[in-house]
């Protein structure tokens, strides 16, 4: 017999983890989400109109439609925490590497990895990429749901 701490404990790890077992394809995800947002903000493709920027918008669209995807595919919440940081630092990294030209790298680097913008970006990605796991789980609860044939018409 399980007890409820153990049934505790297998929820908390499904919802944080994913039903799925494939962490390889979790970290691709994350380092293709970083390295797309850094092109993607270095070649224009994504722009920031100017003044100061806690969160840009185009990273943080990139972020919640991975983190919706990672919901829809029944994968955790950590994967989907760690989507809209990767593009918060992809954009960081872009802004370090190449905006900040009149600075050295280790004035660069001290840029990139400054706690406040590394905290700012933890809790934007923790924000918004449950807002976007939430939305994917209730479409494949949704879409699981019609394909049961329970709805009526």
């Amino acid at each position: 017999m399980i007890d409820s701490h153990d049934a505790t404990r297998a929820i908390l790890r499904r919802l944080l983890l994913g039903e799925q077992v494939d962490r390889t394809l979790e970290v691709v995800g994350a380092a293709a989400v970083f390295l797309g947002t850094f092109a993607a903000y270095a070649t224009g493709v994504f722009a920031v109109a100017g003044g100061v920027v806690l969160l840009p918008g185009d990273a943080t669209a990139l972020g919640i439609v991975v983190a919706a995807g990672v919901g829809y595919r029944n994968g955790g919440l950590v994967a989907a925490w760690v989507a809209p940081f990767a593009a918060y630092l992809g954009f960081d990294a872009e802004w370090a590497l190449l905006g900040l030209s009149s600075h050295g790298l280790p004035g660069r680097l001290s840029f990139l990895f400054d706690p406040t913008g590394l905290a700012v970006a933890a809790a934007g990605a923790l924000v918004f990429g449950t807002a976007g796991f939430a939305v994917g789980s209730l479409v494949r609860a949704s879409v699981d749901y019609v394909r049961e044939g329970d709805a009526t018409p």
